[in-house]
C-alpha cells in the first residue's frame, strides 16, 4: 500500500476524522488504495515477465500479451468480427452469444479509434475497477458508518482480485453494479434501475442483480408510503427490459429461445446435483489444465458462499442474500464448481463483511490484509504465468 492509502487507513479508526472527512474526500482515498493495488499487480506482472524472459529482456508487447488470457480472446473476437463469424474466422468454435455485449463492443469502439484491443481492455477494467473500489468505499459506509476504507482495502487485495484489473468483465461489471445497489440502498430507484440495466449488459449476473434489487425493494421500510414509493419498483422495468431485448435478439438471430444457456453446453456445462459436481470438481478439475489447488478453492469458495448466504439471512439482509444465494445455487448445480472464487469478487456483502469484522482489530486487520495482498498476487502469478486461474 501507497503511505497516503496506509494513512488514510490508519487515520478511519477514529470517529472523529471520519465525521470530518467529506464524502469526496473518502472517494478520493478509495482511489489512492486503488491505485497502490494497481502498482502492487504492475510490479508482480513485470517480475514474472522479466523471470520468464530471462536472461532476455522482455518486450513491451511480451508483458501485455500476459493479460491476453482465456475470455478475453473471446471478447476480442466478437470485437473484430461480431456475434456470428464466418467459420473458421473466429479464434476457436465457441458461440461467441455466450459472452454479453459491452465489453467486448467498448473493445470494438477502440479498434475504431485505432487503440490496440489489449490497451483499451486494460482502460475499461482499471477505470471500472476504480469506480467499484469507490462505491465499496460508499457502501461500507451505509452499512457502517467509518467502515468505507477498511472495506475497499479488503476489496482491492481479495486474493481473486487480479481480475479486477485483468480485460475481463468482473470489473464493469461491479462498476456498475455496486452503483446501482448504492442508489437502490439510497431508495433512489431510477438511478439504481439505469445501472443495474447497464450492468445487465456486461454480465448474466445482472439478471441476479434485479431480482435482488426487488427483494431489496420489498424489505426496505416505509416503501408503501407516497406515490412516488409505492410505484417506484416499476423502475426496475429498465434492466428488466434490457435483458429481455438481449435474450430476444439472440433468439431471433438463433431460433432458439434458450440461445445463452445452450450455449453454455461448448464447455460441458449442464445441471448436476451439487455432490455430483463437488465430486466432480475433486476428480477430474481443471478441465483446461493448470493447477489442482484450484479444484479445492473452488469447493472451498462454493462453502463460503453457502456460510454468508446463511449470515446474511440471519442478519435480515435479504436482498444480499438473494444475490449470493444465486449466484451460489447456479455454481453449485453444473458440470464442475467453476471460477467461482472469480465469481466470489462480485459478492461485495463477503468484503465489507471482513471488513466489518476487523474493524476494532487493527492489528489482525493489517494481518489480514498482508495475507491477503500475499494470496492475490500469487493467484496474479498464477494468471500472468498461463496457467488457469480460475
Amino acid at each position: 500500500m501507497s503511505t497516503s492509502s496506509t494513512t488514510a487507513l490508519e487515520t478511519e479508526g477514529s470517529n472523529v476524522n471520519t465525521l470530518e472527512r467529506s464524502p469526496r474526500q473518502t472517494d478520493i482515498l478509495a482511489i489512492w488504495i486503488w491505485l497502490a493495488a494497481s502498482v502492487a499487480v504492475t510490479i508482480c506482472l513485470l517480475v514474472v515477465s522479466f523471470v520468464g524472459a530471462y536472461p532476455d529482456r522482455p518486450s513491451v508487447g511480451d508483458i501485455l500479451s500476459r493479460w491476453s488470457r482465456f475470455d478475453f480472446i473471446h471478447f476480442v473476437d466478437i470485437a473484430r468480427f461480431g456475434y456470428f463469424p464466418p467459420p473458421g474466422v473466429a479464434s476457436t468454435s465457441a458461440p461467441l452469444y455466450a459472452f454479453f455485449p459491452l465489453f467486448p463492443y467498448l473493445l470494438k469502439a477502440g479498434l475504431v479509434l485505432h487503440v490496440p484491443v489489449i490497451i483499451a481492455g486494460l482502460a475499461v477494467s482499471w477505470l471500472s475497477g476504480a469506480a467499484a473500489t469507490v462505491w465499496v468505499s460508499r457502501l461500507a459506509n451505509l452499512y457502517e458508518p467509518g467502515l468505507g476504507l477498511k472495506a475497499a482495502a479488503v476489496f482491492v487485495a481479495a486474493p481473486p482480485a487480479i481480475f479486477l484489473f485483468a480485460p475481463y468483465t468482473e470489473a464493469i461489471f461491479l462498476g456498475f453494479a455496486l452503483g446501482a445497489w448504492y442508489f437502490g440502498k439510497r431508495q433512489r430507484w431510477f438511478l439504481a434501475s439505469v445501472m443495474c440495466a447497464l450492468s445487465s449488459t456486461a454480465r448474466i449476473t445482472g439478471a441476479f442483480l434485479l431480482v435482488s434489487l426487488f427483494v431489496l425493494w420489498l424489505t426496505q421500510r416505509n416503501w408503501s408510503v407516497g406515490g412516488r414509493r409505492r410505484w417506484s419498483f416499476l423502475y426496475l422495468g429498465i434492466p428488466a427490459a434490457t435483458l429481455a431485448t438481449w435474450m430476444g435478439a439472440l433468439w431471433y438471430r438463433t431460433g432458439d429461445p434458450l440461445a445463452y444457456q445452450t450455449a453454455q453446453k461448448y464447455w460441458g456445462r449442464h445441471f448436476e446435483w451439487p455432490w455430483t459436481a463437488a465430486a466432480s470438481t475433486l476428480n477430474s478439475y481443471p478441465p483446461t489444465g493448470g493447477h489442482t489447488q484450484m479444484a479445492y478453492l473452488e469447493i472451498a469458495a462454493v462453502a463460503l458462499g453457502v456460510i454468508l448466504t446463511a449470515i446474511l439471512l440471519v442478519k435480515k439482509y435479504y436482498g444480499e442474500a438473494v444475490f449470493v444465494a444465486i449466484n451460489i445455487v447456479l455454481l453449485a448445480t453444473s458440470t464442475y464448481f467453476y471460477s467461482v472464487p472469480r465469481a466470489a469478487l462480485l459478492w461485495w456483502p463477503l468484503w465489507i463483511g471482513i471488513a466489518y469484522l476487523l474493524r476494532r482489530q487493527p492489528i489482525f486487520f493489517w494481518i489480514y490484509l498482508t495475507l491477503s495482498t500475499w494470496a492475490m498476487l500469487g493467484w496474479s502469478t498464477i494468471y500472468f504465468s498461463g496457467f488457469w486461474a480460475g
